[in-house]
């Protein structure tokens, strides 16, 4: 077990009141937007938990969420998301498929009373260990050590390429503007061009690809985000 959790949804804004709140607990936040993603993240290294937005209408929350319960460890708790203005909207979910029910718009101290069971359950070691290493793909980020591997091979970076694969690793499916990227990576009073983001950015990918397909994909004017290749 570790310190994560993933975050499944394809709310932007959600994810990241979600992320905000779980990174103040200690937690690890992590996003997905497909089941194929989410169960290849669960099947790599189970979380916590795992937080399942079921408000789309074409979702047959009951199944779905049965899906990812039996994908996952048995320690693994699923929390469901729902809409409030269905009323019948999730209410065939039983206990032994998720272990806690929000309904959006849902009230944050329900969620900080959960977080806080699961923290007081997991081990303390294990959170704090797993706080210091996130994941994605074959990517793992040593934040104690300051190393990057992929594939199990060293990825040289400098100290601000570390900070700027940083910002992308901990919010991998939200595409980050270059003003996001400069404010992770550089000093405040520092005047950075968007076009040294683009300099920099294009060094991690060139170390990247050195040991794998190109995981950092380009939004058209508007910034960066990790991808999984498809194969």
């Amino acid at each position: 077990m570790n310190g994560r959790i993933l975050i499944h949804t394809e709310d932007a804004e959600l994810y990241l009141l979600l992320k905000h709140i779980l990174t103040l607990e200690g937690f690890e936040a992590e996003n997905t937007s497909r089941l194929s993603e989410l169960l290849a993240r669960v099947h790599q290294a189970p979380p916590l938990a795992v937080i399942i937005d079921c408000s789309g209408p074409d979702l047959d929350p009951f199944a779905f969420c049965a899906q990812i319960k039996a994908a996952t460890t048995p320690k693994t708790r699923i929390v469901s998301l729902e809409q409030t203005t269905d009323g019948n909207h999730g209410r065939s979910l039983a206990p032994p498929t998720v272990d806690c029910r929000l309904h959006r718009p849902f009230n944050p101290q329900r969620l900080l009373a959960f977080l806080r069971d699961l923290r007081a359950d997991a081990p303390a070691q294990a959170v704090t260990k797993s706080a210091a290493i996130l994941r994605y793909a074959d990517i793992e980020m040593n934040l104690n050590r300051l190393r990057v591997e992929r594939n199990g091979h060293p990825v040289l970076l400098s100290a601000l390429q570390f900070r700027l694969m940083l910002c992308l690793m901990r919010a991998p499916d939200v595409v980050h503007t270059r003003d996001d990227l400069i404010s992770a990576a550089w000093p405040p009073e520092a005047e950075v061009e968007p076009r040294t983001v683009d300099i920099h950015i294009g060094h991690i990918r060139r170390a990247m690809k050195r040991e794998g397909a190109d995981v950092i994909r380009t939004v058209r004017s508007v910034g960066y985000a990790l991808y999984l290749p498809s194969n």
